[in-house]
Order: structure tokens, then C-alpha cells, then sequence
């Protein structure tokens, strides 16, 4: 099996240290993480240092592989602009949990990770570095862009466009035909009947407040 590491020693990345021992795939060499201390012990694992060390950890437990464990998109997104600058030749690897039920014409990009439970359904596209997390569902014809997020529950219809680095945060849900625009979030719960713009974070049963926000705001859900 291919020695890999986890980016992020966060509750995250547990989530995704269980689906590894599920599948049994890769052997998890340790965590990299630029806030905790070197040799801490995560779920098992021990944090083998930061960025700065990356070259050298991947040299001497022979790396072939790295994958992302970090939920916020944008922070995601800093996290593989960084990497990619020091290890330009390290593949990201993705992550399906063995419960997830992924359409038969469906690919799961490279740093993708879905979770337990979730769906992905025929002929949706998902991009590259995504989460689906657990019991999240893709409509049909559905199209994730690169860095979006599904939080846990969430439910859409067919034919929706999630754009580039927003997140659907816990058990929202989007009716067919529904776009959304880039860095945009959705709150939990909310429930998305027309389309939401880029740079908002929107909220209600159904959305009824509308806010601006940066590219690299914090949210929750």
C-alpha cells in the first residue's frame, strides 16, 4: 500500500482516518499540521511536523500521496496553493466511504472526499477537491465546482450548480434548477428555492436575508 499523509489533524481528518481503515487502501504515514506540536498523537496518528518539513517527511517515509483534511473550503483551497508550491510532483488522493452510493457514470476528482451515507447521483458532475459529507445527497445532472462543500443532510434537487469554493451547510435544502454562485454559503437549514449570487451567505425557511461576504469569512454548519 502507498504511504500517504493527512494535511489538517482536525476532526475532519478523523472522519477521513475512518474511512481509510475501512477500505484499507493506503497506509496513513502521520499528519502534517502548522498548529499542533510535532509527535502529537490524533486519532491514532502522530503529527509528523509542518509545511516547512514537508520535503524532507516525505523522503524519509517515502510519500506517495497527500490528501486534505480540512472543512472549510477557502482554508482547503490556501491549504493545496501551498502544498502544490512545495511538492509539486505529490499526488492528492480522494476518499469514498464504503456506504456512499455513487452513480455508475459518475468520477470522484482528486481531493474529493464524501462521507458516510452520502448519494451521488447519475450524471452529476463533482470537482476537484469537494466534500459530500455524511447523508448528503447530489441531484441528477447536479455539478459541484472545485473546493464547494455538501455539509451533512443536505439535500438537493436535479439540475443544480453549486459554484466555485461555497458550501451548503448542515441540512439545507436546494430545489431543482438551482444556481449558486461562487464563495457563497447557504445556512443550515435554509431552504433554497431561487438562485443565490457569488460572495453571499444566505439563510431562511425559505432564503429571506441575504448577506455579503469575503472570499475568506469564517461560517458554521
Amino acid at each position: 500500500m502507498k504511504n500517504i499523509l493527512i494535511y489538517g489533524a482536525s476532526g475532519h481528518s478523523k472522519m477521513i482516518v475512518d474511512i481509510f481503515h475501512k477500505k484499507k487502501d493506503y497506509n496513513i504515514s502521520g499528519y502534517i499540521d502548522c498548529f499542533k506540536s510535532i509527535n502529537e498523537k490524533i486519532y491514532g496518528y502522530a503529527v509528523l511536523g509542518n509545511l516547512s518539513h514537508l520535503t524532507d517527511i516525505i523522503l524519509k517515509h517515502n510519500i506517495e500521496g497527500i490528501i486534505i483534511g480540512i472543512g472549510d473550503n477557502y482554508t482547503r483551497q490556501q491549504a493545496y496553493l501551498n502544498i502544490s508550491k512545495i511538492a509539486p510532483d505529490l499526488p492528492f488522493i480522494s476518499a469514498v466511504h464504503p456506504t456512499a452510493t455513487i452513480a455508475s457514470d459518475v468520477e470522484i476528482s482528486r481531493g474529493t472526499v464524501v462521507m458516510a451515507h452520502a448519494v451521488v447521483n447519475a450524471d452529476a458532475k463533482v470537482g476537484e477537491f469537494c466534500i459530500l459529507n455524511t447523508k448528503s445527497s447530489l441531484g441528477h445532472d447536479s455539478i459541484m465546482e472545485d473546493f464547494s462543500s455538501l455539509a451533512s443532510g443536505v439535500i438537493t434537487g436535479g439540475n443544480v450548480h453549486i459554484g466555485y469554493c461555497s458550501a451548503i451547510c448542515l441540512r439545507a435544502c436546494l430545489a431543482q434548477n438551482i444556481s449558486i454562485g461562487n464563495y457563497t454559503v447557504i445556512g443550515a437549514a435554509s431552504l433554497v428555492l431561487k438562485p443565490v449570487g457569488d460572495f453571499k451567505l444566505a439563510f431562511g425557511i425559505p432564503i429571506n436575508r441575504v448577506k455579503e461576504r469575503a472570499k475568506d469569512s469564517k461560517y458554521l454548519g
